[in-house]
């Protein structure tokens, strides 16, 4: 499963996410964009969902242990999230590869499955953080999310009420934000690199 290229990938994956992730959280935007990285490492896998999985999941969770470690101490405790992300990358995510890569593009499907594979993984990842978020760290996680749980407590929502319908605003925005910019990288990788992370005998497409 773990050849030199998916290795590299998972590497790579796991930078972007860093990279990316910890420049939104240092200037506070209400978004995380820490998971590009993830969902691009399941579609260059897929269509081995399985392997796309596992090496989604690694991606991730090295990304948060690393902006855990170097940006947001908060970061560790939502590896769950970040196992459900891979798992939905995978699962879900990576069923679009075809049409994100489809020569000439296609944009309304491109468009459509973005937004739809978005707004899943957003749901997702808004349910299963939110517990962590309001339990753990009183709604506050020093992410400009923060804010917009304020904004709904001051709304007289309860905390975990606040956290959960901040986290279904913000999510599937950012998520479908996230999908669209992991797609297009994938859209951008040579075809000759799919084809070496992916299983032998897997044709890449073009």
């Amino acid at each position: 499963m773990f050849t030199t290229p998916r290795l590299i990938t998972i590497a790579l994956c796991a930078a972007l996410n860093v990279a990316i992730g910890a420049i939104v959280y240092l200037v506070k935007l209400p978004i995380y964009m820490d998971s590009i990285g993830t969902i691009l490492c399941a579609l260059l896998i897929f269509p081995n969902r399985w392997a796309a999985f596992v090496c989604a999941l690694i991606a991730g969770l090295t990304s948060v242990i690393v902006i855990g470690l170097l940006v947001n101490p908060f970061y560790p405790w939502f590896a769950l999230t970040s196992l459900c992300i891979a798992a939905v990358s995978a699962f879900i995510t990576s069923s679009g590869a075809e049409v994100f890569r489809a020569r000439p593009a296609q944009p309304v499907s491109f468009a459509v499955r973005v937004i739809l594979y978005g707004v899943i993984t957003g749901v997702v990842a808004a349910i299963v953080s939110a517990p962590v978020v309001a339990y753990l760290f009183g709604g506050v996680t020093g992410s400009g999310s923060a804010f917009i749980v304020a904004f709904f407590l001051k709304t007289g929502q309860q905390l975990l009420n606040a956290v959960l319908i901040s986290g279904l605003t913000a999510d599937p925005i950012d998520k479908t934000l996230q999908v669209l910019i992991a797609a297009l990288l994938y859209r951008a990788t040579p075809a000759d690199f799919i084809a070496m992370v992916r299983d032998p005998g897997t044709p890449a497409r073009a």
